[in-house]
């Protein structure tokens, strides 16, 4: 009896191990799947030097106020009265075209940097007649005639910083504003005739024209969306500007005219705006 437990005991013992030995050759035949890894993002880099070309449109709103009438000949008559037409709105309108540069600082999805752009705009408005004296500035002297004025609108430039947000990583929302400086001019004409309540006659000259170059100072805000692929960045963009107030004269001291005489004194106010498209590359 002790001989058969003995030799059940040894048959059990093998049977386990070798069951044992089995399954680990099948475990060991098993295929594994290797440990799955996810990547890191990968952030993009908004940082460093842009440059760019800009298109689009530029709408300018002056208010031509004549202030004072000098025109003694006149005065023989009663004094030169600054009439209704005086404020006067004149809206030049235009194609912009210009370019940009700037350089970009990025902490996070915020992207902050400075800018400065440059561009050509040639936007005139005519109207009949001189603000303040188009429809009787002195008794006999009524209409326009043949005078006419102009306010032209050309150049512009702006040194801004920006601030954006990255909405996704190839897409920024900013804002803008800064300095910026606006070119116009002002022009008056007149016809060197008696019936004329701006010129009279200043021999010998048919009809004279003066031009007023300024360089306007002010501010600009605005703002916009920009879309980045690869090394390229294209935007739309929005910007106001305001300039303030400019004064000159007309006429004054023209060729074969009286001293004092033949003076329009103006103040205009100049404000833009502008909408662009635009397309750079980030170095």
């Amino acid at each position: 009896m002790r001989v058969k437990s003995f030799c059940a005991l040894v048959f059990a013992l093998a049977v386990g191990v070798g069951v044992g030995v089995g399954d680990g050759a099948l475990a060991a035949d098993l295929p594994v799947k290797a440990p799955i890894y996810s990547a890191a993002p990968v952030e993009s880099s908004w940082a460093g030097l842009y440059v760019g070309v800009a298109l689009g449109g530029k709408w300018t709103d002056a208010k031509w106020t004549t202030t004072q009438l000098v025109d003694p000949p006149a005065a023989a008559f009663g004094t030169a009265v600054i009439d209704a037409s005086s404020p006067d709105r004149f809206r030049p309108a235009a194609f912009r075209v210009g370019g940009y540069a700037g350089y970009n600082w990025q902490t996070g999805p915020w992207v902050y940097g400075l800018e400065i752009d440059a561009a050509w705009s040639d936007a005139s408005d005519t109207h009949a007649g001189v603000p303040g004296c188009r429809i009787e500035c002195a008794v006999g002297f009524p209409g326009p005639g043949v005078d006419s004025s102009v306010i032209r609108a050309l150049w512009d430039v702006s040194l801004r910083p920006r601030v954006g947000y990255l909405v996704t990583p190839e897409t920024l929302v900013y804002g803008t504003g800064g300095v910026a400086w606006q070119s116009i001019e002002v022009s008056g004409t007149c016809a060197n005739t008696l019936a004329d309540p701006v010129c009279l006659i200043s021999p010998p000259f048919a009809v004279k024209t003066q031009t007023d170059r300024h360089v306007l100072t002010g501010w600009t805000i605005g703002g916009g969306i920009e879309r980045k692929f690869g090394a390229w960045l294209l935007r739309g963009e929005y910007r106001y500007s305001d300039f303030g107030n400019v004064s000159g004269v007309l006429f004054a001291g023209q060729p074969s005219a009286d001293p004092g005489s033949d003076a329009v004194h103006y103040s205009v106010s100049t404000r833009t705006h502008t909408a662009t498209l635009g397309l750079a590359y980030k170095f």
